[in-house]
């Protein structure tokens, strides 16, 4: 077993490598996120090496504007089955000239509570102006559907996700992450052609390994055959 102050300090180096800092010539530790997983989950970084993360929710990029409750790393993890299958795609995509960069992969369900009572705070708007424009009114975005009550990706199997050159520029989808209008429907009107064909590769290539895209959101994809049917509450740290 790790001790504790030595899971910390594994933890913090790994977030170091996430957001690309470096690390003191001296340190000898191995980083890596030192939290065991439950039973068929994994990291997804231990599984693709050169997978980009902007995991949005465990810093205040998002459409609620802070860290969100059970995200306490920026970390993606998914079951082991949905991590092979994008392990695939992975690789295809990097045959072509691209990496897979992640918003969001498992989620826990504390966080989806957490989306729910924000939908509820008629006060907070703060990020309107990117996220939601369209509504003025944060409840309706429950209502239909923008925010789950149940979400699949609790289930672990579900991920949100672009696509990114070798550099690690993503490429433009029309909108960006989260964004809740009919703007981020898949093909939607008045996006350019670029905009277009580069969602048909992300959705072509995720469709032939395993996942299915959800219409409404261009970055969503989940495994066809999730492992579980339950969703989890585990932290990502």
């Amino acid at each position: 077993m790790i001790p504790h102050g030595k899971k910390r300090f594994c933890s913090a180096m790994a977030a170091l490598l996430m957001f690309g800092l470096c690390l003191p010539a001296h340190a000898e530790e191995t980083p890596g996120p030192a939290h065991d997983l439950p039973e068929g989950f994994c990291y997804v970084h231990e599984v693709i090496p050169d997978v980009i993360l902007d995991i949005r929710y465990a810093g205040t990029h998002n459409f609620v504007g802070d860290p969100i409750d059970g995200y306490e790393a920026p970390f993606a993890i998914l079951t082991n089955e949905a991590a092979e299958a994008l392990k695939e795609a992975a690789d295809e995509f990097r045959a072509l000239g691209y990496r897979v960069m992640i918003f969001d992969a498992y989620r826990p369900q504390s966080a989806v509570r957490h989306f729910v009572r924000w939908s509820e705070d008629q006060d907070d708007m703060r990020m309107q102006a990117e996220f939601y424009p369209e509504f003025r009114k944060k409840s309706l975005l429950v209502d239909q559907g923008y925010i789950a009550r149940n979400s699949a990706h609790c289930r672990g199997s579900a991920i949100d996700m672009t696509l990114a050159d070798l550099d690690g520029n993503p490429l433009d989808m029309g909108t960006g992450f989260d964004y809740f209008g009919k703007r981020a429907w898949y093909g939607a009107k008045g996006i350019t052609a670029e905009q277009a064909a580069s969602q048909a590769l992300l959705r072509a290539v995720m469709k032939r390994h395993g996942f299915k895209p959800f219409d409404h959101e261009w970055w969503h994809f989940r495994l066809l055959n999730e492992p579980f049917k339950q969703g989890f509450d585990f932290p990502v740290r």
